[in-house]
């Protein structure tokens, strides 16, 4: 038996010492499988594990060892505990089930198929169910947790456990640090697929789109400029596809191999030895390496593909992030800019979102429509933050920076500017000054050449008087934007955006030890930034907004 990790300890114990129908959320990489085989060994009774694809049958049985399987005309069961069963063979063999209780049934990649899943269940009425997940949502909206309305109508487990996400994983160097770069396409994310599913862009639909912003060069440029050496994956919508993206990889000289659903199981796995040992350099897959693949040695991933699916995308990121020996980084490029989908001003990568919210118990139209509304919102405000400060159009590296947080430095960047404009005013002031008085000195000794001097005295106290309208205009301006007016509306819409950010960012530093402490610590630091505000705080609307994000800000106290 493998010695398991802290955190995987801490789940095992959680999930056999719990009585309820429980998914296990953990990143993919975390090792989900070697936690189901301990759940396993030490729970009482049958236990039969449950994969939704066949690649996965092979990667639970090295793992579990000497095992009984429910598996087409593979089924094989002699009495042993632990059953490994593909979950269409299971429902079709519902008579190789033991009859003997306790009776476990685990769900791997659990958030796939749960109609059958619920079917399963039903049929079956074990004495409990476990599920396994990196990503417990569906696109759909369907709940996996019970209820008792339309979208639970297929949940069979009780709660959530999550105790550890991506980034808290990479800081413990179980996982590898990603670098994420994305190919801006715009307005990418009002394409609307026209696959029945819906859940990403057609093959022909990419096609046309790389073929319209010029993509397929971009393909070979930035493997040789990110990833050259590494071992690589592609996705793609569709074989044909991936073929296409193959031959030009191969035309360049590199030996890249096209994977897909319709290969035998052996040739799958030979050409995935084949990535490990290094005799080929890249696999370009038709929407099959999207669950369960294992090779840690893969460092560099590209996408042809634009996903709408949040699960589906985390799942793809999730594949290079396995460590390996050498391994410092783990580099991914979107060049469908499936990161349009999901980015948010304050998690630009949502993978890397260490509170990262799952829809785990489903979304109804109203719920869903909300949060559509609230991501468009999210994309016009990237898209003003873009404008304000641009970046290069090619492919660009997304970092984890909020996007409030380079908004802020917009803002610094926009008052040095501001600050400069005084400073050149203050010297046109200045120099209009000292011009008064040669003009006046010249008056004075210009009595005796009246005559001959007094046009070009006009046209000097001519151009005297434009100078002073000019003063006098750039000092209404600058005297507009000096005195900024008490905006009660400003005040609720800054006090909202930025109250639970500055209180984050200072309770996040472990300054302060207690909420009040905190509440005043944000107080004071949100009435610093108003003298750079083009506003001032309306002084009832800040104390009433201030009140009641002091009693609805929720924060873990230790």
């Amino acid at each position: 038996m493998k010695t398991l990790r802290p955190y995987q300890e801490t789940i095992v114990n959680d999930v056999v010492n719990g009585k309820t129908n429980a998914i296990v959320c953990l990143p993919c990489g975390a090792g989900k499988t070697v936690i189901a085989s301990s759940i396993m060994d030490r729970l009482p009774g049958k236990k039969i594990f449950i994969v939704p694809r066949l690649e996965l049958i092979k990667q639970a049985h090295d793992e579990f060892g000497d095992v009984d399987i429910i598996w087409s005309n593979h089924t094989d069961i002699s009495g042993k505990d632990i059953i490994l069963a593909s979950k269409d063979s299971l429902l079709a063999q519902l008579d190789a089930v033991p009859k003997e209780r306790p009776l476990t049934l685990l769900f791997d990649e659990c958030h796939i198929g749960i109609k059958t899943t619920h079917e399963i269940v039903e049929k079956i009425q074990p004495t409990r169910v476990l599920g396994l997940t990196a990503t417990p949502e569906r696109m759909d909206g369907l709940a996996l947790l019970k209820g008792s309305d339309e979208i639970h109508k297929y949940g069979v487990f009780d709660e959530l456990l999550k105790k550890e996400t991506t980034p808290s994983l990479i800081r413990k160097q179980y996982l590898t640090p990603l670098r994420y770069y994305a190919r801006p396409i715009k307005n990418i994310t009002y394409v609307k697929p026209k696959s029945a599913t819906g859940n990403e862009l057609t093959g022909s639909q990419m096609s046309a789109l790389f073929t319209k912003e010029k993509v397929w060069g971009d393909l070979v440029q930035c493997y040789e400029a990110y990833g050259k050496g590494r071992p690589a994956i592609g996705f793609t919508p569709t074989i044909q596809m991936a073929e296409k993206v193959v031959s030009i990889f191969q035309n360049a000289g590199y030996n890249f191999q096209v994977i897909h659903g319709g290969m035998k199981v052996a040739e799958r796995a030979q050409l995935i030895e084949g990535l490990k040992d290094g005799s080929i350099q890249g696999l370009v897959n038709a929407a099959l390496l999207t669950y369960g693949f294992d090779c840690p040695v893969a460092s560099y991933a590209f996408s042809c593909r634009h996903i709408k699916s949040r699960p589906l995308w985390f799942q793809m990121v999730g594949r290079i992030l396995r460590p390996a020996e050498g391994k410092t980084d783990a580099i991914f490029v979107d060049h469908g800019d499936s990161i349009a989908e999901f980015s948010e001003p304050e998690h630009p990568i949502p993978i890397l979102d260490e509170c990262i919210d799952w829809h785990v118990d489903g979304e109804d139209d109203i719920e869903r429509d909300a949060r559509k509304k609230k991501h468009e919102k999210a994309n016009e405000t990237i898209a003003l933050i873009k404008e304000l400060d641009p970046i290069p159009v090619k492919m660009v590296e997304i970092t984890a920076e909020d996007y409030y947080t380079r908004l802020l430095r917009i803002v610094s960047n926009l008052q040095d500017q501001n600050n400069g404009l005084s400073e050149q005013i203050n010297r046109k002031e200045k120099e209009l000054s000292d011009t008064e008085k040669r003009l006046s000195h010249a008056i004075e000794q210009a009595d005796k050449k009246q005559a001959a001097l007094q046009k070009k005295l006009s046209s000097a106290q001519e151009s005297m008087q434009d100078a002073l309208l000019e003063k006098q205009k750039m000092q209404e301006e600058l005297k507009k934007k000096r005195m900024p007016t008490i905006d009660p509306d400003k005040t609720f819409e800054y006090i909202r955006k930025n109250y639970c950010w500055a209180r984050r960012f200072l309770e996040d530093r472990n300054v302060y030890h207690s909420k009040e402490d905190a509440h005043e610590a944000t107080e004071y630091y949100l009435r610093k930034q108003e003298s750079k505000l083009d506003f001032r705080f309306d002084e009832r609307v800040f104390q009433r907004s201030m009140d009641y994000w002091q009693a609805h800000y929720q924060h873990d106290w230790n």
